[in-house]
């Protein structure tokens, strides 16, 4: 068991790497396999000594070998959470059928954040790629069921409730608040997880983002990072959400619903 979460580890770590590629590439159209990996600031290509999760950044301590330009934290940060994320969904499901489908679901979700976190859009692409690997994958997924019928239909309810959940809220914002409170890249990924998770768990993964995004907005506000006004992506909180709904075996949501 050890051997085989110390792999997924570094299989997370290594397509944390790959992570980050698209998370550059993609929202400039870029291809993500041509060219090999360069330095962004002076176009030097990157040696495979020097592009090992993690420990090529502390061995280079953060700078280019070429031009001696500054790595962003971004890079080993994106790779370890992507390690730890694979690590947890190995600790969760183990080596069965429904591991590989989470493992590329929380891939996708990293890309997706980090594209929504520094160039404020989710590119459609991924949504439907979620989308479709969830419905796809739904008749073996017992978390939605116990008939493959049941878990196909709860698949799509789920991605029907997410769509309309994110619908409702923008239609309620732009009511109130006379400006959009949430965009269709929103509303085409919560569909996406409600694919993977079913209505009940989808509803609890909007909550739980609001929830976690309240609090990160509260703090930057009272820390005077941001104002009150200021756009703040909520791609990274529902992929939060959706994922410790996979993970815990019992969301918070049920605990405090259900208690006894």
């Amino acid at each position: 068991m050890i051997s085989f979460l110390f792999l997924v580890f570094i299989s997370g770590l290594l397509l944390g790497s790959f992570a980050n590629v698209c998370i550059y590439r993609i929202p400039r159209g870029e291809s993500i396999v041509y060219p090999a990996s360069h330095c962004p600031a002076c176009n030097a290509g990157i040696k495979w000594y020097q592009n090992i999760p993690l420990i090529s950044f502390i061995l280079l301590r953060g700078k280019c070998s070429s031009c001696k330009a500054s790595i962003s934290i971004q890079y080993p940060l994106v790779e370890f959470i992507a390690g730890s994320a694979f690590l947890l969904i190995g600790i969760r499901f183990g080596l069965q059928p429904l591991f590989f489908s989470y493992l590329l679901f929380t891939l996708i979700l990293i890309i997706i954040s980090g594209i929504d976190y520094f160039h404020r859009v989710i590119p459609d692409i991924l949504s439907y790629a979620l989308l479709g690997i969830g419905l796809a994958a739904s008749v073996f997924n017992p978390l939605l069921g116990t008939g493959w019928k049941d878990r196909i239909f709860s698949s799509a309810a789920g991605a029907a409730a997410g769509a309309l959940l994110i619908l409702f809220i923008m239609v309620i914002g732009k009511i109130i608040f006379k400006k959009e409170a949430m965009g269709s890249g929103d509303l085409k990924l919560l569909a996406a997880i409600g694919a993977f998770e079913g209505p009940q768990k989808t509803f609890t993964t909007l909550v739980l983002a609001a929830v976690f995004g309240s609090i990160v907005g509260l703090a930057l506000i009272f820390n005077k990072k941001i104002d009150r006004k200021d756009y703040m992506p909520f791609g990274p909180f529902l992929a939060l959400g959706a994922f410790m709904n996979i993970v815990l075996p019992l969301s918070f949501l049920n605990i405090i619903f259900n208690p006894f």
